[in-house]
């Protein structure tokens, strides 16, 4: 599978690990590495994969349902590394209440051994 088409997979996969609202599969999909980053819409910088995994798990524990529309996508590898950068249309329930939001996002990842894990996701609001 050349590259590109495996990254696009990966940046599926992490979409999917976040619908899914579970701890395991959403460590699955970032790198190992203890370098790892985030930034949530409207969050401060998480650093470590501690912190990062710490944060998703806050958002799931508060969720009962999201779910992504991902557009505008493009896709750069650039030999171990590559980034996605695409348009979230997301829709949530916190809560009890329905939430819609655009986001714009950039998701790094890096191969190691043949497989692409995310080790940055940013996610800004589009007002």
């Amino acid at each position: 599978m050349p590259d590109e088409d495996a990254v696009v997979d990966a940046n599926q996969a992490f979409y999917r690990a976040i619908e899914s609202l579970d701890n395991a599969t959403m460590e699955a999909v970032w790198d190992p590495d203890p370098s790892v980053t985030c930034v949530h819409p409207g969050w401060p910088l998480m650093a470590g994969r501690d912190k990062v995994l710490q944060s998703w798990y806050t958002i799931f524990d508060n969720t009962m349902v999201m779910q992504f529309t991902v557009t505008e996508s493009s896709v750069i590898v650039s030999g171990d590394l590559a980034w996605v950068v695409c348009t979230e249309s997301l829709r949530s329930v916190v809560a009890g209440r329905v939430n819609e939001a655009t986001v714009e996002a950039t998701n790094v990842f890096r191969n190691r051994n043949g497989q692409w894990r995310i080790v940055h996701h940013h996610g800004s609001p589009v007002m």
